[in-house]
């Protein structure tokens, strides 16, 4: 045991600045917290002393490394250790120096349950080091917890803090849903199409004794087609994670409804790794009123004086049957990091088809169809830093039937954007991306089976600052 934090004061040794200077552990949670779980003992570093106000740092005395791991119980806010924050994205977090250095960082997961966090610190055995405590952000979930420093030859495996409705086939998790922190029941749905015969069980999990530790459930149903969430039911104007406040305007030429809308979104509106600003507004979309399978449907498209941006002559390409995985596309202008896609596609027998943007480096932004769930995604979970908060790694899907499997992509990407509009503005997905800067390949792809590419097109796009 390094630190247990069990007495009037830091410790012996541990040092303090800013507001943590002439304090010390504290029994559980402070004034208005949210209870604190996961603690050893009756106390703990906790940051929240002036609520998320307070600001500073606790520092260990110098030790030798002299183990394979440290483990260490963490909670509290999710706002990871940068050299050179961003304001707004100041740490909350515990770092391992050595030689003055940060070589390994831990932060909490907005959420006052702590739990274990190791540290693999071989390569630094005989080397001088010192833990520190580093608390400097005050916007929400600005504090962290610390308790229990160990130095250990193993590796402290985390606490399940799941509270979940699991379904398992041969004792494994196959199908887990949970609740959206709220009290309102809403149906959820699994697809059990490739599990038809087999034998299963249903688990309810609760293991969280923090914030919202509990589960609800109720109706379990077989059923040949989903019941609906409220989300799943709804016509949303745009089915991304990052098109919020959408505002019209008024006395637009020919009675056209044109709507911008900001393009970010609160859960991680502060923290996205851009600078000297952060997100940007959508493009200007003109929204019609449609009769679509007998229904009338509000649609949306970027309005056209967006074409007046396009340069040179566009790539073209097709392909009768593309191969099942991916190609990358080659030639002058097939690739790029503000470009205009209008890809069209048939299914014949593959599962899902589209297109990867922004790829390079490992990264790459999907947008796709499936065919099994009859509808249109974006996948950004590797569409570059996407582990700035952990709410941000996000796959979006809409649902849109079509005719004769045929389906068009009309895809507008930017530096840091994808935003796509699926069948004529039917169905539109917003999403923020952060590729590196020459993550600049385009590709399409067929998986399950092989669709047809009926074209695709792409053009280069100037700058709209003029």
């Amino acid at each position: 045991m390094f630190a247990d934090f069990e007495g009037t004061t830091w410790g012996t040794g541990w040092t303090a600045t800013g507001d943590f200077t002439n304090a010390g552990p504290v029994a559980g949670g402070i004034g208005d917290q949210q209870p604190v779980s996961g603690y050893l003992g009756s106390k703990l570093v906790n940051t929240f002393l002036n609520h998320d106000t307070s600001t500073g740092t606790i520092t260990s005395p110098t030790f030798t490394i002299n183990s394979d791991y440290i483990d260490l119980l963490v909670g509290g806010g999710n706002h990871p250790y940068t050299a050179n924050p961003t304001p707004g994205a100041e740490p909350t977090a515990v770092n391992l120096l050595v030689g003055g250095t940060v070589v390994a960082t831990a932060t909490g997961q907005d959420n006052e349950a702590l739990n274990w966090v190791a540290w693999n610190t071989a390569s630094w055995k005989g080397q001088q080091a010192q833990i520190q405590i580093v608390d400097t952000n005050t916007g929400g979930w600005g504090h962290i917890n610390v308790d229990n420093i160990v130095f250990s030859a193993e590796a402290a495996v985390p606490v399940s803090i799941e509270t979940a409705v699991n379904l398992l086939v041969d004792g494994k998790v196959v199908r887990t849903t949970t609740g959206a922190n709220s009290e309102q029941l809403d149906w959820a749905n699994w697809n059990l199409s490739d599990l038809v015969g087999k034998t299963a069980t249903i688990q309810v999990v609760d293991n969280n004794t923090g914030g919202w530790g509990h589960i609800l459930a109720d109706q379990f149903t077989f059923a040949d087609a989903p019941a609906l969430s409220a989300t799943e039911r709804a016509h949303w104007l745009d089915y991304g994670r990052d098109f919020y406040a959408g505002v019209t305007f008024n006395d637009v030429p020919d009675g056209k409804r044109i709507m911008i809308a900001w393009m970010n979104n609160w859960q991680y509106g502060g923290k996205i790794p851009t600078d000297p600003w952060r997100s940007a507004m959508s493009v200007p979309r003109e929204l019609t009123l449609h009769k679509i399978y007998g229904k009338t449907e509000l649609t949306a498209q970027p309005v056209h004086q967006l074409g007046s941006l396009r340069q040179g002559q566009p790539y073209e390409a097709r392909t009768p049957r593309l191969l099942d995985g991916t190609t990358t596309l080659q030639g002058a202008g097939a690739k790029g990091d503000t470009v205009e896609i209008l890809a069209e596609f048939k299914a014949k027998d593959a599962d899902q088809f589209g297109v990867n943007v922004r790829t390079g480096n490992g990264q790459h932004t999907t947008v796709g169809y499936d065919v099994a769930r009859g509808g249109v995604y974006v996948d950004r979970t590797k569409s570059g830093d996407v582990g700035f908060d952990a709410t941000f790694p996000s796959v979006e899907f809409a649902p849109l039937p079509v005719k004769n499997g045929k389906v068009t992509l009309h895809i507008l990407v930017d530096r840091s954007s994808v935003e796509v509009f699926a069948e004529d503005g039917q169905r539109t997905i917003t999403d923020q991306i952060f590729p590196n800067r020459d993550s600049q390949g385009i590709q399409v792809f067929s998986t399950g089976g092989r669709a047809q590419l009926d074209k695709i097109t792409i053009w280069q796009l100037q700058s709209a600052w003029q």
